[in-house]
């Protein structure tokens, strides 16, 4: 009978719209009749939990927006929102500018870090035979099949994922604003086709480049290669099923600037891949460790 009187009684609060300043306590469990002192609401149960709200992906989030550069609308009327991701299984909240994983960007927490994701798309179209190809092993150390991946210059921290460390952007690096230990990482997510593999792998190459000077001369800081079965005939590629990534944690003086460039190597005898400018798929991240 408490538990009917109750339910009415909100129902006939939230209907007629009678302002109430008490606080509530939903509870299935025993001998608990009163709630925290501090909770405006209390729920306890033994068995069972709240459900909030459920997305698919984030396109399926409140104030999703393509069209903006961090992919949402500004509510900051909306901070403090809660909404459950099922794609990546993690709660989200709203910081009245972007939705952020409750894991973070960078797996863990870090309060200076900044992630700037790709501007333009890179496009590498080779033709050949099998074992000699424009898109070969032997091109990566060339200038035909290694290309730079450009970089959003956006600054503005309400159309950025994460922007605490407030690095400036170039049109393909970015500038460590100060001395320290510094943990660098990139990802490329590459799509496209191979015909005529014939078996052979399709490699797909990442590189993290520095420079001391200004950008007069650059250097490699690190490189990965990620390897997938190119297929006998026909490899058809799907957006984001590819990448590859790269990470190095190294001292960096002020105003040494990082970039991130990517290659593609296969003996298929026409093939055609582009790299991805979502934030999910390409971009370089830093965090400052110390």
């Amino acid at each position: 009978m408490k538990t009917k009187t109750f339910v009415y009684s909100l129902i006939f609060t939230v209907i007629f719209g009678i302002r109430a300043t008490s606080q509530v306590m939903i509870s299935n469990t025993p001998g608990i009749f009163n709630p925290h002192p501090n909770a405006l609401l209390d729920i306890k149960d033994s068995k069972k939990g709240a459900i909030f709200t459920k997305a698919d992906n984030i396109s399926s989030f409140p104030l999703y927006n393509n069209l903006e550069e961090d992919f949402f609308g500004d509510l900051p009327s909306l901070e403090g929102a809660i909404i459950y991701n099922k794609e990546d299984k993690q709660y989200y909240k709203y910081d009245g500018t972007v939705w952020i994983p409750a894991l973070q960007l960078g797996a863990f927490y870090n309060p200076f870090e900044t992630r700037q994701k790709a501007n333009t798309s890179q496009q590498w179209s080779c033709i050949g035979l099998p074992g000699l190809n424009t898109c070969s092993l032997g091109q990566l150390f060339g200038t035909n099949n290694r290309k730079i991946i450009p970089l959003s210059t956006i600054a503005s921290r309400s159309q950025l994922l994460v922007n605490n460390l407030n690095l400036a952007t170039g049109a393909d690096y970015v500038t460590i604003p100060a001395a320290g230990l510094y943990h660098v990482s990139g990802v490329v997510g590459f799509s496209g086709t191979s015909v005529l593999g014939l078996g052979d792998n399709v490699s797909y190459w990442v590189n993290l480049d520095v420079s001391y000077d200004n950008g007069a001369t650059w250097n490699t800081l690190a490189f990965s290669q990620t390897l997938q079965y190119g297929g006998l005939f026909i490899d058809v590629g799907q957006a984001g099923d590819k990448s590859a990534s790269v990470s190095a944690t190294v001292t960096l003086p002020a105003n040494a600037r990082i970039r991130l460039a990517a290659s593609v190597s296969t003996e298929a005898v026409v093939s055609v891949y582009s790299s991805s400018t979502a934030h999910k798929d390409t971009f370089i991240n830093i965090k400052k460790l110390k």
